[in-house]
């Protein structure tokens, strides 16, 4: 498979997606981006129980690039997990996360018995593994998003891990660095040394990746979202640490790689701000996403902590932001492939976020685990059904649609092209509103996955027909028309 082209800009014909502009500048091809990730896809060390073992578990990284290429990927979210000795609770597994950017020189022992961290420097080992990655994963035609930061880890594991497994506790490293919670972290203002640590982390990262063409960046995974004392979560219990808004952080942080970008010469790359949890008014937990200064964002609950619209019925993209539509902030033990094809059709890219893939490919039993590898397949072949044929409509006009069709679901550029779900498992008739015209027809069945031609309408005066899935194709499915001549 070719590399992946780039670098990445918003689409500026269709600006709900990424694009990069042809060899002489005078086109755009767009990119529609989908894939699943998950927390260890860079970092050696998950497992289970609490316990950290002589040796990390390891990530097969070359069968996740081989899972996702065989379902039609193109996207990987590179996680970054910051600590070396955690634990959440929950799902009692380990997070003993190896390489990190600094490198365990001493003098002296950290928590874990091991040698201190030395913030002065690099650990090229850590650096060498990121470009390493992302240059697999551009062989094999992806995407990738490099997580600068991480925030779930710090307010929403187990205490004292939480804040005492990471190298700027005061117990880990060198250099007189003492962080004792989120705050003083990831909310500003910060103290001038740990803001001078993170900006050389984040123009070293810079420095490692940017000439490669398939990168983009995102700024932190689920950080604190409001100032609390401790962290109330749904069941009523909580997380015995302080937290706070980080939200200005991530700004800064977006705005200090555009900047450095400028300064360097480099190519631009997106860079993406995701879900911050918790927040004060749910209601507005996304707003902060909407209004910031990153290219793509990726939003989350913001009706209620469970199963929401942005699973059941995502609000449709105005082409304000790129929405990467990710399933960790608002669904993450289940998906489906109606889901996937709902995002598609609301102007989103899809990615899920996929337990069932901890050992990097398909593991022993695929039907083990909560949630199983099997439970996930439908919503995997879905993502790359999708984006199949977002590279075969013309997506530069196709847009979300809702007032076409009775189910809501549809990317239409009317009078040429229209894209319907109809995501009854029954298969019922439903309507759809046509410019007067003649138009080819398929259906795909999202069950069998398999495509076939439908009967060829010509809409005359009146411009509302209704059509049904031919007989093959059986439960939810998507209806494609393009306009033909004659």
């Amino acid at each position: 498979m070719s590399q992946p082209l780039g670098p990445l800009v918003v689409s500026q014909s269709n600006p709900r997606y990424f694009a990069v502009a042809d060899a002489d500048g005078a086109q755009e091809k767009l990119v529609y981006l989908t894939g699943s990730h998950v927390n260890n896809n860079f970092h050696d060390g998950l497992g289970l129980g609490r316990d950290c073992p002589d040796d990390p578990e390891r990530f097969d990284f070359d069968a996740y690039l081989d899972l996702l290429s065989k379902r039609g990927h193109n996207f990987i979210r590179l996680w970054r997990w910051e600590q070396f000795r955690g634990h959440l609770s929950p799902a009692d597994v380990h997070f003993c996360m190896t390489p990190q950017p600094w490198p365990r020189t001493g003098p002296g022992s950290a928590k874990d018995g091991k040698p201190k961290f030395d913030l002065s420097a690099f650990d090229q080992i850590y650096f060498d593994r990121l470009r390493e990655r992302i240059t697999r994963a551009g062989r094999t035609g992806m995407y990738a998003s490099v997580m600068l930061f991480e925030g779930f880890s710090l307010h929403l594991t187990a205490t004292p891990d939480n804040i005492e497994g990471h190298p700027f506790h005061a117990a880990n490293n060198v250099n007189d660095i003492g962080i004792t919670s989120i705050v003083d972290y990831q909310v500003l203002p910060l103290d001038d040394r740990i803001e001078a640590l993170q900006r050389a982390y984040i123009r070293k990262v810079i420095d490692t990746v940017h000439d490669l063409p398939n990168i983009l960046y995102e700024v932190a995974n689920e950080s604190s979202g409001q100032a609390a004392d401790s962290v109330a979560l749904p069941d009523g219990s909580t997380v015995d640490t302080p937290i706070g808004d980080s939200t200005q952080w991530q700004y800064w942080v977006i705005n200090s790689v555009k900047d450095y970008e400028r300064e360097m010469g480099y190519d631009p790359h997106p860079i993406g701000m995701t879900y911050l949890f918790p927040v004060d008014d749910l209601s507005k937990a996304n707003e902060p996403l909407w209004n910031s200064p990153a290219d793509w964002i990726s939003p989350g609950f913001d009706d209620t902590l469970g199963e929401g619209r942005w699973l059941t019925d995502p609000p449709a993209n105005d082409g304000s932001k790129v929405v990467l539509l990710d399933t960790d902030h608002f669904s993450p033990f289940s998906s489906t492939a109606a889901w996937a094809w709902k995002s598609f059709l609301r102007g989103h890219n899809p990615i899920l976020y996929d337990l069932g893939i901890l050992g990097g490919g398909v593991p022993p039993d695929p039907s083990e685990g909560n949630p199983s590898f099997d439970s996930l397949e439908p919503a995997r072949h879905a993502m790359g059904d999708t984006r199949g044929f977002a590279e075969r409509i013309s997506l530069a006009t196709m847009k979300p649609r809702t007032e076409v069709s009775e189910t809501r679901f549809a990317l239409a550029d009317p009078g040429n092209e229209y894209l319907i779900l109809q995501p009854s498992e029954t298969g019922d008739p439903f309507t759809i509103a046509l410019t007067p015209g003649r138009y080819a027809v398929e259906w795909h069945s999202l069950g069998s996955r398999e495509t076939v031609p439908g009967t060829t309408p010509t809409v005359a005066d009146g411009n509302t027909i209704s059509v049904s899935p031919p007989f093959e194709v059986v439960g939810p499915a998507v209806v494609h028309l393009r306009r033909v001549a004659g």
